[in-house]
């Protein structure tokens, strides 16, 4: 298979489908395969265009000719409305794509008829989205240390120590959302020194979580009561409800956020469907944050985009076996292998995700009627 790996365009996103340990293992997996990489595509992190040379890579120069010339492209994040073009019936893409809050990708999903494996609703054989769950580590442990430094005054934070110090006390964290973004965010949080509650609306879930067993973070019942208690005096917002597939609901509301600290920070990482918290809106890595009602916003979609080393090495380990799958059998015996059958968001003019078809009103087909076509 002629399989092609471009840049990412999307503003400071420095990570690649594919490191070149990787790409060897690609090319190992079977010799026939023809891998293309954009010249430059990990020169910010490490990765020089001799690097993939060494990995059995063809470097381009271009990547419209990248394009137009795979018959698979491996790509960390979605398109964009300037890549439409590129997108065509015969073309498998496999990237994220944070459907639920693009309408403009998926009409260009379903009129492009590409096949477009998505790594963020590849559940996996133990039903813990792997790919998904190893770039939601790393948005929440992120989260959190840039959380610290956003409190700094120069950031216009009301100034005051993560930790707090000797006869200081800490600062008052919240997260909204146990799941592995929340949890990683509480772990960091924690560990520096932040007094910490985590609402959700599964607590029994979290009965076992080491932080919870020691005691570390409180877990509060996410309702109307817990969410004005645990906000009352915070510094700190964490916003990471997931609800995969699916716009998010906005869960705090702008009454909720009145109780917090003047100069307190919120950080929405889902904003990237929609967000979680009322007033969180998409920003930039140039221009991260905005103040709304006295506090400090971040709302950037693409967090492991700016830890791009970090994020690519997971990203690309956990794609792998999907992605060699692909280029050795085919797109349809990739959604046999166990809990993969999710993965599949759009083919031959249908969006295969129902709520997105509904949301949207594009034309919807069963990935198991396609499978068996």
């Amino acid at each position: 298979m002629k399989i092609g790996i471009v840049k990412e365009i999307m503003n400071h996103e420095h990570r690649v489908g594919l490191i070149p340990s990787d790409v060897r293992a690609l090319k190992d997996s079977n010799k026939k395969n023809e891998i293309m990489v954009e010249s430059g595509l990990g020169a910010t992190i490490g990765y020089s265009d001799k690097d993939y040379e060494k990995a059995g890579a063809t470097i381009i120069k271009e990547a419209k000719k990248v394009w137009q010339n795979a018959e698979m492209i491996v790509k960390c994040k979605e398109p964009l409305e300037c890549e439409f073009k590129y997108l065509h019936k015969d073309l498998i893409l496999y990237s994220f794509l944070d459907l639920a809050y693009s309408k403009e990708l998926a009409t260009a999903l379903v009129d492009s008829k590409v096949t477009s494996i998505c790594g963020e609703t590849i559940a996996g054989a133990r039903g813990d989205y792997p790919i998904l769950s190893a770039m939601s580590e790393i948005t929440g442990k992120f989260a959190s240390q840039h959380a610290a430094t956003l409190l700094s005054i120069n950031y216009g934070g009301r100034g005051i120590l993560l930790g707090g110090c000797v006869g200081i006390a800490p600062a008052r964290a919240v997260v909204v959302g146990g799941g592995v973004v929340g949890m990683n965010a509480a772990r960091v949080l924690a560990g520096m020194g932040a007094d910490v509650s985590v609402l959700d609306i599964n607590v029994a879930k979290l009965a076992t979580h080491p932080l919870v067993i020691d005691n570390r973070v409180k877990v509060l019942y996410c309702d109307e009561i817990s969410l004005n208690t645990a906000l009352s005096g915070a510094d700190i917002l964490i916003g990471a409800v997931l609800v995969t597939a699916n716009a998010t609901p906005k869960v705090v509301k702008s009454r909720h956020l009145k109780a917090m600290n003047k100069g307190g920070v919120v950080l929405d990482v889902s904003v990237d469907l929609g967000g979680c918290v009322e007033g969180a809106r998409q920003t930039t890595h140039d221009k991260p944050t905005y103040e709304l009602n006295g506090l400090t916003f971040y709302g950037v979609p693409n967090i492991p985009g700016v830890v791009a080393r970090t994020s690519s090495i997971s990203y690309s380990r956990e794609s792998l076996p999907y992605v060699i799958e692909i280029a050795k059998n085919g797109f349809k015996s990739m959604l046999k292998l166990p809990g993969a059958i999710g993965g599949l968001n759009a083919f031959n003019g249908y969006i295969t995700l129902e709520s997105i078809a509904k949301a949207f009103k594009l034309p919807y087909k069963n990935s198991f009627e396609i499978m068996e076509s």
